[in-house]
């Protein structure tokens, strides 16, 4: 049992939750504001509970997580952190300023991997990478993951200062350009089993 719990919070951190929307708005003048909710079983925090595994909490997003965070990386500042339980989730609610781009591509992955930010000829490419990494594991895990990610998705909005372009791969439906603001949104087990990310590349 704890090895499953162990492999069910790695294969969550694959989308950094089991349920997560969030909302970036940028401003003209470059700094950012980011509106976030964590939501997750009640029965998948109790994982974090059995004997062993009492330290281990399976999804770092407490209060202190995001105070360890923000003392981390310049120009990133917390507003807010509530938790409240909502039937059978917890939900974490959080709010984020950043001063610039390059503090949110930090926040979103210090390593590069899932999100990196150019610059090209006048322009700004911020490329974000969601999910994968489903290829070749166990259809038994899977199966397990589906029923326990039933009914959570990650919700992902940008709005921009103007309308951008935008590239997504592979093309999934999932994504939509309105107007200044770009929408993706796909249940956690759609994304936790397909082989490879979807990937969008956003210029403006």
């Amino acid at each position: 049992m704890r090895n499953i719990a162990l492999v069910l919070a790695a294969a969550f951190m694959l989308c950094s939750c089991v349920g997560l929307a969030s909302e970036i708005v940028l401003r003209r003048d470059g700094s950012l504001s980011m509106s976030l909710e964590y939501r997750f079983s009640r029965e998948l925090e109790s994982l974090g509970k059995l004997d062993g595994n009492e330290n281990w909490p399976p999804l770092p997003v407490g209060k202190a997580d995001f105070e360890r965070t923000v003392a981390r990386i310049e120009g990133l500042s917390l507003g807010s952190f509530t938790t409240k339980t909502a039937g059978k989730d917890v939900v974490n609610q959080v709010k984020l300023d950043f001063t610039n781009l390059e503090a949110l591509v930090r926040f979103l992955d210090a390593s590069g991997q899932r999100a990196s930010l150019a610059r090209e000829g006048g322009k700004t490419r911020l490329t974000l990478s969601f999910g994968g990494g489903g290829g070749g594991v166990d259809p038994e895990l899977l199966a397990l993951l589906a029923s326990a990610t039933e009914g959570y998705s990650l919700d992902f909005g940008l709005t921009l200062p103007h309308a951008p372009e935008l590239r997504e791969r592979p093309q999934t439906g999932a994504v939509v350009l309105e107007g200044n603001r770009v929408g993706f949104s796909m249940p956690l087990a759609e994304l936790l089993s397909g082989a490879e990310p979807v990937t969008l590349e956003i210029l403006w």
